[in-house]
């Protein structure tokens, strides 16, 4: 569960929780009756309703509906990263660096410009 980001004890009100994803799916159940319902009463479908008529009017919205998941899972999968980055953190600085290393040892200052150097 946790490569796929997702709350397992289904705690807490926002995000993948089961509180959230349940009245996520109701919603959806009482859209997709009222867009039913619209194009029974109207009988036009819902692009045309919204006034999204003509020749590859149809592309447009599919175009940007794919546009806008393809940015939603980016964002989705960056949040999954930035939280597996800090897992890993911790573990990565228990190992501090020895004080005689290389790479804490300062090195010496470069020589001004116009400075003989021997």
């Amino acid at each position: 569960m946790n490569r796929f980001n997702v709350n397992p004890t289904g705690a807490g009100t926002f995000g993948f929780t089961h509180f959230a994803e349940l009245w996520n799916g109701r919603l959806a159940m009482i859209g997709i009756i009222c867009l039913v319902v619209g194009e029974i009463t109207t009988g036009k479908g819902q692009l045309a309703q919204m006034g999204i008529v003509g020749r590859g009017a149809g592309l447009l919205v599919v175009l940007f509906l794919v546009g806008l998941t393809v940015a939603s899972m980016l964002g989705y999968y960056a949040v999954g990263v930035a939280q597996r980055m800090a897992v890993t953190e911790p573990e990565n600085s228990a190992n501090p660096v020895g004080a005689n290393s290389p790479e804490t040892v300062p090195s010496a200052p470069a020589p001004a410009a116009g400075t003989p150097t021997s």
